[in-house]
């Protein structure tokens, strides 16, 4: 039996999901949209990446050292994220990342900066880099703090010496998640006018138009497979006619890696107060977080098991909603009135010791909860695919350590 908490990615799933999102935006003819997994959503899946990716997207320099660690295709890397240092943007060239976006002037002139000191640096030499640019599309803003507005857009690509060491080869544009089909096609007519207007005046033809649609993940509905098919096939119909006129490329994390995760804790604690029935677990938000404080309002997929996970997938244990007994309010293991996961859904009676399953939880809750919150541990991560079996990719971690003041800190 494997210690609580933990998660356990099925990475079949995860090809499976990439395979469908391929087959849905593959265009007539024959043609291609590009496919990049954002990486911010689960940075555990890059340890089996399915064939169906073309790209990653990395949002940080940390992002970009587990890439380095695990050996992915540099040319396949899309360095993104709103805070560009230039040791940052050193780091990313010197690994050979394909593709580097700007989200102001001051990324475009860094970026600019660290190409023409690599050319004039004969030891560069036998790196390529020799009269070689970077590749940079530019992030048009959908109205917040991301991307540049599209005047700045328009002085990067009118003062080019400026910035001799870039190659503009497009844009990329994402106003957010859990997106309508109409929300969609609101962005893709900005993108079109703002394209449009771009090649009138500076004859701009883009090689990829990076784009983010941000579909909707149906955590809480029973029927989420085919409502999320029915999105991804009502969307795929609008980008493909996009792709008939440019050059798009998809961007996906929610939407590519949410179905493919399960969180598993242990009842630890039952109690009754007044008409409720509390069930408190080893776990809780700081480890489980499927899309804001809507959370608590809602109930997500929940198996149970009587205190021991079936190693068999096929036979994973009891659907709750079969062996209805009690109402219970799941609340987690912090000192806070915020940890609660469900506020009231109907199980078969919980004992000590029974483990609750939550599925739907491979994308953001491993890293984007509080997971430090009242030191205690992180949870263990698996990785699970028909062939290989349960990977174990972390231990549990004691989060003392991380939040342990150093004794003799010099500032």
């Amino acid at each position: 039996m494997r210690q609580t908490p933990y998660y356990v990615f099925d990475t079949d799933e995860f090809a499976k999901r990439a395979a469908m999102i391929r087959a849905a935006l593959d265009c007539k003819g024959g043609r291609r949209i590009p496919l990049c997994f954002s990486i911010k959503a689960n940075p555990f899946l890059l340890h089996r990446l399915p064939a169906g990716l073309d790209h990653v997207e990395v949002c940080s320099p940390g992002e970009l050292e587990i890439c380095i660690a695990l050996g992915v295709q540099p040319e396949s890397i899309i360095y993104s994220g709103v805070m560009k240092e230039k040791c940052d943007i050193e780091r990313a060239v010197s690994y050979g990342a394909g593709i580097l976006t700007c989200e102001s002037i001051r990324h475009a002139a860094l970026i600019s900066e660290v190409m023409l000191e690599c050319m004039s640096e004969g030891a560069q030499e036998a790196a390529g880099l020799v009269e070689k640019k970077a590749q940079v599309i530019l992030r048009l803003t959908s109205g917040n703090q991301f991307g540049m507005s599209l005047e700045d857009i328009e002085y990067i690509l009118s003062h080019p010496d400026e910035f001799k060491g870039i190659s503009v080869m497009g844009l990329h544009y994402y106003s957010g998640t859990q997106k309508s089909l109409r929300k969609i096609n609101k962005d893709l007519e900005k993108i079109k006018s703002a394209l449009t207007m771009l090649k009138d005046k500076y004859s701009f033809e883009p090689q990829l138009v990076e784009y983010g649609p941000g579909l909707c993940v149906e955590y809480f509905e029973d029927d989420w497979q085919e409502k999320e098919k029915q999105s991804l096939d009502e969307a795929a119909d609008v980008l493909r006619e996009f792709a008939e006129e440019y050059p798009l490329g998809i961007e996906m994390g929610r939407f590519l890696a949410a179905s493919c995760g399960k969180y598993y804790t242990q009842v630890k604690d039952l109690k009754s107060t007044g008409d409720a029935n509390y069930a408190i677990l080893d776990g809780g938000i700081h480890h489980l977080n499927y899309f804001g404080q809507r959370m608590a309002m809602q109930v997500p997929p929940i198996r149970v098991y009587g205190g021991e996970v079936s190693e068999n997938e096929e036979k994973p244990g009891v659907e709750l909603t079969q062996m209805p007994d009690a109402d219970y309010t799941l609340c987690g293991s912090l000192c806070t009135v915020a940890d609660v996961l469900v506020r009231e859904v109907k199980l078969k009676k919980l004992e000590l010791g029974d483990i609750l399953e939550f599925a739907h939880c491979g994308a953001y809750s491993v890293t984007e909860a509080p997971a430090l919150f009242l030191s205690r541990q992180l949870p263990a991560i698996y990785a699970y695919s028909k062939e290989c079996g349960y990977e174990c990719l972390r231990e549990h971690i004691p989060a003392a350590e991380i939040n342990l003041a150093g004794k003799n800190c010099n500032l």
